[in-house]
């Protein structure tokens, strides 16, 4: 008798989580705003910068990375501005762990804490206490000017809805990682849970195309894989004060 070959299962960093009553969903009660920025649901030329989430080890930020690409994408589509956040600070300040985080509580501390760029709190390490280090007080401070230049907002979206919401941004989606039939499309076996957040960004005819943050590869998910979970976003710029986001810093550092 032939034994079945055993699929190891691996946590990639996705915490499952499901709407509250008090939460937006697409497809539900919403104020987020529909904005058809790609009706041909395709965000593949306006994909950010590669840096990847394994860094030589776990770091379970999946959540983090899959929220920040989306939202770079979706300010170079809107307003042609190249953004680079630290992914490092929002895994940190949103509480991720070992064994990760759920996008809807990563999704709120971006709302109300902010983020930093990359180059404020970068990494050139190799231990996972290194990545998570406490973060100074000063980048709390400087976290704030994102959300006085940006007003951000975030949803769930209901799975029937997910190929028109790919019209309004790059979307948050959970996937089984990583099992690939003889065509190279991934797909998740009988019976398994999704275990990571991935970056869907484009439909073609037979799979969708995510960009994963873990390697920085497009790879092919499975047209018949329902994600458990799916979160769209948008964001809007805000009329700033003359004082210049650079000044802001530099006093702030007291130079």
């Amino acid at each position: 008798m032939k034994l079945k070959r055993k699929i190891k299962i691996k946590n990639f960093g996705l915490k499952i989580d499901y709407p509250k009553a008090s939460d937006y969903v697409l497809g539900g009660i919403s104020p987020v705003p529909k904005e058809n920025l790609q009706p041909d649901k395709d965000w593949t030329l306006f994909l950010p910068d590669t840096e990847k989430q394994n860094k030589g080890f776990e770091t379970y930020a999946c959540v983090s990375f899959t929220i920040l690409n989306c939202v770079e994408m979706l300010i170079l589509r809107k307003y042609g501005i190249k953004k680079n956040y630290a992914d490092r600070f929002l895994a940190a300040v949103s509480g991720t762990k070992d064994g990760g985080n759920s996008p809807q509580v990563v999704c709120e501390f971006l709302r109300k804490i902010g983020i930093v760029p990359e180059e404020l709190w970068p990494f050139e390490s190799d231990s996972f206490e290194k990545f998570y280090e406490p973060i100074p007080p000063k980048l709390y401070e400087l976290a704030q000017e994102f959300n006085k230049e940006w007003d951000f907002k975030h949803e769930f979206v209901q799975p029937d809805l997910i190929d028109e919401a790919l019209q309004y941004s790059p979307l948050l989606i959970s996937v089984f990682a990583w099992i690939e039939n003889e065509k190279g499309i991934f797909y998740k076996p009988a019976g398994y849970v999704d275990n990571h957040a991935t970056s869907y960004v484009k439909k073609e005819s037979d799979s969708r195309l995510v960009f994963d943050s873990y390697d920085n590869f497009i790879k092919k998910v499975d047209l018949n894989h329902v994600p458990i979970m799916i979160k769209r976003f948008w964001i809007q710029k805000k009329s700033l004060t003359k004082t210049s986001w650079w000044q802001r810093i530099l006093a702030l550092f007291g130079l």
